[in-house]
């Protein structure tokens, strides 16, 4: 760290980490004169924006103050970036935003992506940010607001067309996964169906184990749970471990965007289910199909995906290790494409 650049509430990557397979039309688009910014604490956005291209900024939103900001602008001005993209919005992110722009002028492009969905408008909070990007927007403080959810221009009709498509995380592991093993890093909210996931896991004879970040409290009292381990919360390299030692991850939840749960599995070679994203882009990708539940509130339709993916991991495993791996290179290159044009590089 150069101590230029130190702050409390600052972390900085100088690194351009390209995540995408096509590394070198990345390079050319000019991805180092970018600055990825997100919140620490926001652990899937923090996911994403990892395994984005670029420098990368993450903030402790609480500890920001000029102090920061001033860092921030410097760290702008002599590593001569050109983009900064806000992954997330806050009210610190807004005041950050708002710092650069006076000090920047036209030097500087600003961008904002938002990775909510309108189920989420139960928190007051979203919709306070998005009227802030909103008014940014209006004012010409940013030049476009991009969104991770189809057609979320049908909420916020400001959004930029396309859809910005999530990178594949760079991740890799000689591990073998151990048969019949399932991994379900779902957290303990109606919204994200960690019983339902589990119960499906338990009702395929197949299933050896079922390995569970989170509690499914009280479901002792219904099911025979020997098979369940609750790992508790794992740092990120130990989730990838867990997900490399499982046959299936199960991410089937009432609501998405580009779960970052996927394709971290995705990454390291193992399916992960999911309910329906809505990326066209993708809908006659093998392994999409295979991963995609249509009804994500009972067990039914996930029992049918988890058998058919245990049967390709016996008929024909480096099958399935091959979708996975042409699923990654395809969504990086379409990715880079669309930050390239979403950025007017």
């Amino acid at each position: 760290m150069n101590t230029r650049y130190d702050h409390k509430a600052l972390d900085f990557d100088p690194r351009v980490d390209v995540a995408c397979a096509a590394a070198t039309s990345c390079d050319e688009v000019g991805f180092d004169t970018i600055l990825q910014v997100y919140h620490h604490d926001w652990h899937g956005i923090a996911s994403a924006s990892a395994a984005l291209p670029g420098r990368k900024l993450r903030l402790d939103a609480n500890l920001l103050d000029e102090a920061a900001f001033q860092v921030v602008l410097r760290f702008v001005e002599s590593e001569m970036i050109r983009v900064v993209c806000f992954q997330g919005f806050s009210e610190a992110a807004e005041g950050l935003l708002r710092y650069l722009k006076t000090h920047t002028g036209d030097a500087v492009r600003f961008y904002a992506v938002s990775h909510v969905t309108s189920t989420q408008f139960q928190a007051p909070f979203e919709i306070r940010m998005l009227a802030a990007l909103r008014r940014c927007r209006t004012e010409g403080v940013l030049a476009a607001i991009g969104s991770v959810k189809p057609h979320f221009h049908e909420v916020m009709p400001e959004t930029w067309r396309p859809t910005l498509i999530n990178f594949c995380p760079k991740a890799v592991s000689k591990l073998a996964p151990v048969p019949g093993r399932v991994f379900i890093p779902l957290e303990n909210h109606w919204r994200k169906g960690l019983y339902t996931n589990l119960l499906a896991a338990l009702r395929v004879e197949e299933t050896s184990e079922i390995r569970c970040v989170h509690e499914p409290r009280h479901l002792e009292a219904l099911e025979d749970l020997q098979r369940v381990t609750v790992t508790g919360f794992l740092p990120r390299a130990d989730i990838r471990e867990e997900m490399a030692r499982a046959e299936v991850v199960m991410n089937v939840s009432l609501a998405e965007c580009q779960p970052m749960t996927q394709l971290e599995a995705y990454a390291l070679g193992r399916p992960c289910l999911t309910g329906p994203l809505g990326i066209g882009e993708f809908a006659d990708d093998a392994i999409t199909k295979l991963c995609t539940v249509e009804h994500t509130d009972t067990p039914h339709g996930i029992i049918a995906k988890l058998k058919a993916l245990y049967a390709i991991w016996r008929r024909d495993p480096d099958a399935m290790l091959q979708m996975t791996q042409e699923h990654v290179m395809r969504r990086n290159t379409l990715a880079a494409s669309r930050y390239n044009e979403f950025f007017s590089l």
